[in-house]
């Protein structure tokens, strides 16, 4: 049965419905599995190009 007075949810990182943004597992486990990677090298800039 449909549930009107329920707001829809939708992620908008993997495009879930069953939970927001915030809340998204795979957000999550993504900026977890960066953090573990370190810092990632600065990109160069366009003085650098020879």
């Amino acid at each position: 049965m449909l549930h009107p007075d329920t707001p829809a949810k939708c992620c908008s990182y993997c495009g879930g419905r069953d939970h927001d943004f915030e809340a998204c597992p795979k957000r999550k486990a993504d900026a977890e599995k960066e953090e573990a990677a370190g810092s990632k090298p600065p990109l160069a800039s366009p003085r650098d190009r020879r």
